[in-house]
Order: structure tokens, then sequence, then C-alpha cells
């Protein structure tokens, strides 16, 4: 939970990436790599002695000090920097210093139909929130606070520098078999990532697309309420855009993420008994 000085705070709905992933190779193995060692700033996801604040970023965006975890970077698209400890004091002298500098930061609250207004409505008032996004001139960046960690998503598109990928996972990806066929791969799409999810959901996966349809979401959705599964979910923004559908029948769960440029993601995970 955060709070910052009294401003007008947008409600939004964001898309979240789950953070229970875990790549499909092994990061021992991966650390190995000669490939992920010579470009270690160019793509994949970099941890341990890596993941570091990419040398890449212009110096016109200072870093945020703590913890790294992990550094996802995706080629001509973004950085994302997962940190496993950031204090809430250099969190905000961080936002502080952005606005100093020129940034511009917009707010945001998260809401959903199972969260009451009275409630949402009460944390704006306490100055507190749940993201920010951050930009200035062609700079464009967010930032996701949770306690004690933090992600600061940094769009790279136009300083990145070229090179040849790591081996990160197995190419091309293959449709995992366990997966019933009932639920079919997204139309009109590439598998890009898989992942094997833990916790609460082991045994599920999530899965990355890029995708030549703007309406896969949708369209993935109804293949699955075709295939006999029921919509049990829904999460809305305030502009009505569709976040997150979660479908499911007795043996599996299905959660359709909203589309975030080409991207899409999905995950799959038996459904509780």
């Amino acid at each position: 939970m955060h709070t910052r000085e009294p401003a007008a705070i947008v409600v939004l709905l964001i898309l979240l990436a789950v953070s229970a992933c875990t790549p499909t190779q092994d990061i021992s193995q991966l650390e190995q790599d000669p490939a992920f060692v010579a470009h270690k700033a160019t793509a994949g996801f970099l941890y341990g002695e890596y993941a570091q604040w990419p040398e890449d970023i212009p110096a016109d965006i200072p870093p945020l000090e703590g913890e790294i975890r992990r550094v996802t970077v995706d080629p001509g698209s973004r950085y994302r920097i997962s940190y496993s400890s950031v204090s809430n004091q250099t969190i905000a002298q961080y936002l502080a210093q952005l606005e100093a500098l020129g940034f511009e930061l917009q707010y945001s609250v998260y809401s959903a139909p199972s969260i009451p207004d009275e409630q949402t409505n009460k944390r704006i008032a306490r100055g507190e929130w749940d993201s920010v996004e951050i930009t200035k001139g062609p700079y464009r960046m967010r930032l996701e606070a949770g306690d004690p960690g933090a992600n600061l998503d940094i769009e790279n598109a136009g300083f990145m520098t070229p090179g040849p990928p790591p081996r990160i996972t197995p190419t091309p990806l293959v449709w995992p078999s366990d997966i019933p066929v009932r639920v079919p791969q997204p139309a009109a799409c590439q598998m890009t990532s898989l992942a094997e999810l833990s916790g609460e959901y082991a045994g599920g996966y999530q899965i990355i697309f890029e995708c030549s349809d703007p309406l896969v979401q949708e369209h993935f959705v109804e293949a699955l309420l075709a295939a006999g599964l029921t919509e049990t979910d829904r999460l809305v923004s305030d502009t009505g855009q569709v976040v997150e559908i979660r479908l499911e029948d007795s043996e599996i769960a299905v959660k359709a993420m909203g589309v975030v440029g080409t991207t899409f993601f999905i995950q799959i995970w038996p459904a509780p008994p």
C-alpha cells in the first residue's frame, strides 16, 4: 500500500503479469549459456549477478535503488525490472526525483466489481495508489509497487542495443500435451513464451502469444464457451475495457488476459475441487 501527496488519482485497471511463473529452462543452465553472458541486455530473463540496472537505459532516467530480483527483456519493446525489496521511502523519493526532472506522473488505483466503490473511494481519499504511469518526451515508464517488492516497466524501443537473444526456452515452443483438447490454441497467434505456474496454480501454465487478430481475447473466449466452459469472473476497467475473463469447468480453469498491443496472455491450471 502506498501513499502520495494529494492530487487527482485516475482509477484504471492494468494488466498484471503473474509473479508465480517460472521459466521452463533451469536457471543454472541459463547462466552458463555463453549467449546469455555475452548479450545479457538483449533478451530473456536476467537473474543473479546479471539482474542489474540495464546499461542501455539513458542517463536521463535515474535508476530506482533496491534489490533487483529479475530483469525481463523484450527486445524493441520494454524492460521489466522486478525488485524483491525496495522501501516505501525509496519509492517516494524516486517519484519526487522524477517530478523534479520534469517527468509527468499519473497515479492509478485498481478497481473491480468485487471491490465496493466506497472502499476504492476511501483509498483515493487517503492518497493511496497501485501504479504510476511516468512520461517525459519519448520516455514511457510504469511503476507498480507492492510490499516489499516492485515492478518498473521501461519502454525501450528507442534505445535498446540490438543483438542475438540468448536461448531461454526451446524453439519452437510446443503446446503442452496435458492441456485438454477442449482448450484450443488462440487462432492467428504465435506462442512466444511458456512458463509453469506454481503455488495454488501448480500444474498450470502461463502462455504468451503474439497475435495478428486484435479481437483475439473475444474470439478465444467464444471458443471456450462453445467447448462447454462457463464464465465465472470478469474484470473490466472504468472505461469498459475487458481486462481479464476467467472460465472453467469441473477440471480446468482458464484466464484470458487483456491484449497489450499484439501480445496476448492466457493462464491455464487445474480447477480447484
